[in-house]
């Protein structure tokens, strides 16, 4: 099992107000899944456009890797055979953004910031 590369310290994302390629500079980090019972996943939105995700469901592991971008309220997720992940767990996947949550496509739950949860 392969786990997500390390995080980069905060400072790293807040250094730079746009990335390259006009993505928000607030968009890249580290999300949890929330909402969804049993269910783990994570997802890594690098600063470079590249993104991390996995999903934990039962017996069920599912690993994807790949390029992301923001467009029209939502982050499409478009995942890349690796040497990794020979097998990803979708091909594309869009992530509606609402505030600063990102909700599946089957509006169940949300990836949030590890700040954004409130206990």
């Amino acid at each position: 099992m392969r786990f997500l590369a390390p995080i980069l310290p905060l400072a790293a994302f807040l250094a730079t107000p746009a990335l390259a390629d006009g993505q928000p500079a607030e968009r890249p980090g580290h999300y949890y899944l929330r909402g969804v019972m049993e269910t783990g996943s994570e997802l890594l939105l690098h600063p470079d456009g590249r993104f991390q995700w996995y999903l934990v469901y039962g017996a069920l592991d599912l690993f994807a890797e790949g390029r992301w971008q923001e467009k029209d309220g939502a982050v499409l997720l478009t995942s890349e055979k690796t040497k990794d992940v020979p097998q990803p767990g979708f091909e594309t996947l869009t992530l509606t953004v609402k505030d600063s949550a990102l909700i599946p496509p089957d509006g169940r739950g949300a990836y949030v910031r590890p700040s954004d949860v409130k206990d």
